[in-house]
């Protein structure tokens, strides 16, 4: 506990990930990609949000395609269908973020005054258990 008290008053510090944000740095190497980049990023969310999407894409609209004479309109429908529903998701999201930016501050503000409040019962508490297992109280 006295451990755990340290590292949430930032006595004791942990870098797992080095230093810096792990998604800052693929954003800036994305970033330095210009349109390669955002063409890489577009396909890295799709394969995130719609993992589906490949296997229904060969395994059921190609070989539609092949069966009809007006086979080739179908992908553009496709790709009209899955872009609309991205973009339409997306835009909920950045909406999200946008509101949400206003309360951030205050939410930090409140989480570093109850991280240390929280860090300083962690730590009086391991002392006391210190102290109870020295036998220096009972």
């Amino acid at each position: 506990m006295l451990l755990v008290g340290l590292v949430m008053l930032n006595v004791i510090k942990l870098n797992f990930l080095g230093k810096g944000n792990f998604t800052e740095k693929w954003s800036d190497k994305f970033k330095e990609k210009g349109l390669l980049g955002a063409f890489l990023l577009g396909a890295l969310f799709a394969m995130a949000f719609c993992p589906y999407s490949g296997a229904l894409y060969f395994g059921a609209l190609i070989p539609m395609s092949i069966k009809n004479d007006a086979g080739f309109i179908y992908p553009i429908f496709y790709a009209i269908g899955a872009g609309t529903l991205v973009m339409f998701f997306t835009g909920i999201i950045a909406f999200s973020i946008s509101q949400l930016g206003k309360y951030f501050k205050a939410i930090q503000k409140t989480e570093k005054v109850m991280r240390v409040i929280a860090g300083l019962l962690f730590v009086l508490t391991g002392l006391y258990y210190i102290l109870i297992y020295l036998k220096v109280i009972e």
